[in-house]
């Protein structure tokens, strides 16, 4: 009978020993940072509008080759390249100053920029000047359409382009020009000072695949942008982890020389738009 109970009391030891637990508390931080770009430039082309403003706040969210998803629903417009100037709709947008439309000859007279800058008119002046075998003034007659926007990325990104809503007139309209009559290029400006420092923070994002020659290759979304790294090189501010995307616009007779009198006289329109694209 004692070694009975004893048994029984041994039992009850035992599992009183497999009932005690370990009270526990787990924490688990956790962080996450999206793929991120900005852009910014002006907010329209209407006449009055502001810049520098931000247009985009763009989310690397979607799927690889789409467009990536813009928290701003506005749409934003570029500057004239060099300011912070906005572009504006039927006005000619190419720079701080008109050329002298003489070109190619041993004297090309002086030619005074004194009317709208940067537009070739009634208020500019030209001096008399001679002429030679290699006098020209078709070139000289149509400005560059320059512009830009800015980017700041913790991310690598693509930009596409698409050209739509082709406009022309006069002889341009009779002749039958369309959207490959106007070349196109990019380029990029690391850092710089246009009214706002920018880029001081900044590298070199990408590369441009060099496959678009106008707007002609773009009538549907094409890359015109290869992302490979994020803009952002060092801690900074917005404006200094940017860096400047450069559009160059020529008016061209489909031979790759730039616009001839041959030409004749008109104007030729287009909207072109840049989308960010997750890579």
């Amino acid at each position: 009978m004692k070694l009975k109970k004893l048994l029984l009391a041994g039992g009850a030891v035992s599992l009183l020993t497999a009932s005690t637990a370990f009270a526990s508390i787990i924490d688990r931080p956790f962080f996450q940072v999206l793929g991120v770009v900005v852009v910014w430039g002006s907010d329209g082309v209407d006449g009055t509008d502001n810049a520098p403003v931000v247009s985009d706040f763009v989310l690397l969210t979607p799927a690889s080759g789409s467009a990536g998803a813009d928290l701003i629903a506005a749409d934003g417009a570029t500057v004239v390249t060099g300011s912070l100037l906005s572009i504006k709709d039927g006005v000619v947008n190419g720079g701080t100053a008109a050329v002298n439309p003489v070109t190619g000859g041993a004297d090309n007279g002086t030619f005074t920029d004194g009317g709208t800058a940067g537009v070739l008119d009634a208020g500019d002046t030209l001096t008399a000047f001679g002429i030679d075998a290699n006098s020209d003034v078709a070139g000289g007659l149509v400005q560059e359409h320059k512009s830009s926007f800015y980017v700041a990325s913790n991310a690598p990104f693509d930009i596409f382009a698409q050209s739509s809503s082709f406009v022309a007139t006069g002889d341009f309209l009779t002749d039958g020009l369309d959207e490959s009559n106007i070349s196109f290029a990019m380029g990029l400006t690391v850092s710089g000072d246009d009214g706002l420092a920018y880029g001081a923070n900044a590298q070199n994002p990408g590369t441009f695949p060099g496959t678009v020659a106008d707007l002609n290759d773009m009538t549907t979304a094409t890359k015109v942008f290869d992302g490979t790294q994020r803009t952002a090189s060092a801690r900074g501010n917005l404006a200094s982890q940017s860096v400047r995307f450069d559009n160059t616009y020529t008016l061209d007779d489909g031979t790759g020389l730039g616009y001839d009198l041959s030409m004749g006289s008109g104007t030729v329109q287009a909207d072109v738009t840049y989308t960010v694209y997750v890579p």
